[in-house]
């Protein structure tokens, strides 16, 4: 079972680098020029104890969607504001665990919603145990990650967005693209 797991992690993940990034010597298209219109799928991780599948499904996952299009943020000293977009449409198509507390959902999805216009990309490395709290609450990776690419952009305002968000189970870490711009 752990066997047949990881080889459909290591698939779904090689699937997501080439959607993302494009095949081959293909020419990759800017998302700026078109709407993500047509169905991608993703992965979109979630933290959690909670049994409640209709908490998790309704709560979690939508933020976790809504990571990959641009969002709205505004940071100063005394507080942080992500606003997550919401037009989109999506589907689960499959969810498996991979740590006591670590879901990873496959999302087909699709939006009219357009990127950033030339945004700049941050690498953001961080821990599973980076989001959870000594209360036990945990921040949810993808969140966790826009938070940290805007930080680190300077910026004090404009959108940010997923490319990639990916869990290694060995070291327990994950490794997000993040999309930054002042617009």
């Amino acid at each position: 079972m752990k066997k047949n797991r990881s080889i459909f992690l290591v698939i779904f993940a090689a699937f997501c680098v080439l959607s993302a990034f494009g095949a081959g010597g293909a020419e990759v298209k800017h998302a700026s020029t078109s709407p993500w219109s047509q169905e991608r799928i993703i992965p979109v991780y979630v933290l959690t104890k909670d049994t409640k599948k209709s908490f998790v499904e309704e709560m979690y996952v939508p933020q976790g969607i809504a990571a990959y299009y641009p969002n709205q943020f505004t940071m100063n000293s005394k507080e942080r504001r992500i606003q997550f977009e919401n037009r989109y449409s999506y589907r689960i198509l499959e969810k498996h665990q991979i740590k006591e507390d670590v879901w990873v959902y496959s999302i087909e999805t699709s939006s009219g919603l357009t990127s950033q216009d030339r945004p700049k990309t941050f690498t953001v490395y961080f821990n599973r145990t980076a989001l959870i709290s000594s209360s036990g609450e945990a921040i949810q990776p993808a969140t966790y990650a826009l938070e940290r690419g805007a930080r680190m952009s300077g910026l004090s305002s404009g959108t940010v967005r997923l490319e990639t968000l990916v869990f290694n189970e060995k070291d327990e870490q994950f490794k997000a693209v993040v999309a930054v711009s002042s617009r």
